[in-house]
């Protein structure tokens, strides 16, 4: 519980620190090494949560525990991108919601003794990254409508001017959405190869409205290529499809173990 405490901590001053550094007019960040060191024992700290997730005959992942491992890696992959591209900004919106998760996980912990088998493991972790970057790309998203419409209306503070030029946040969150499209398609592939019985394991549902999601991303990539979509169409197809991955996903888990069980 402690190491719970102190990651949700450390997520929190690190976002108030970005949040200090992107609302005023400094051109460094006086607390960049701080803020680094912050998310990166949050990080560990969080890591260590997670020995009460595996047993000898699988994973544990109820609503709670996934919720976390997904914010964890969330934050993983945003720290780790953060060293080479300018994506600092999106740990204000990150970096909160995985204390938000380790929150959940502490008030309503998981009580379901489902156990995800090893064999469908790799499905599992596949699904998992695609559903990160994927949250990664929806946070670009979200950014980015704002920038544009600060752009748009002539309203230039110093949030606006410290993030990067529109262009580059467009091709970030493309980035982000082509290997979090091509990781959702592995995932389905694999999950096609390893489960059964859709009907037998209340399946079915999720895996409609993986695949409608799935068509939705691929619709926007293929638009991109093609049409050169971008702008509000692209902003507004990622936070439809991602929210129905969320409705697959965590939606599905909270009927199954928070309603029906």
């Amino acid at each position: 519980m402690f190491l719970s405490y102190f990651s949700i901590s450390a997520y929190l001053t690190a976002a108030l620190l970005l949040m200090r550094f992107f609302s005023k007019n400094e051109l460094k960040h006086p607390h960049q090494q701080t803020t680094s060191l912050l998310i990166s024992f949050a990080i560990i700290a969080q890591t260590l949560t997670f020995t009460d997730f595996w047993t000898t005959n699988g994973i544990v992942f109820g609503l709670a525990n996934s919720a976390s491992f997904i914010a964890w890696l969330i934050a993983i992959l945003l720290f780790l991108s953060s060293i080479s591209k300018p994506v600092h900004a999106l740990g204000i919106l990150v970096y909160p919601l995985a204390a938000i998760s380790l929150s959940f996980g502490i008030l309503f912990p998981d009580t379901s003794d489902k156990i995800i088998p090893l064999s469908i493991a790799s499905h599992v972790f596949l699904s998992i990254t695609a559903y990160a970057l994927l949250a990664l790309a929806v946070c670009q998203s979200v950014l980015l409508k704002i920038q544009e419409n600060h752009l748009h209306a002539h309203k230039i503070n110093a949030f606006i001017n410290k993030l990067p030029p529109l262009q580059t946040m467009e091709k970030l969150l493309f980035q982000s959405l082509r290997i979090g499209f091509y990781l959702l398609t592995l995932s389905l592939i694999t999950g096609f190869i390893f489960i059964d019985d859709f009907f037998a394991q209340q399946l079915m549902h999720k895996t409609v409205l993986s695949i409608i999601a799935w068509m939705i991303f691929a619709t926007l990539i293929t638009g991109r290529k093609l049409f050169g979509w971008r702008g509000k169409q692209a902003i507004t197809v990622t936070q439809v499809g991602f929210g129905i991955l969320v409705v697959a996903y965590y939606g599905s888990k909270f009927v199954l173990e928070r309603l029906l069980s």
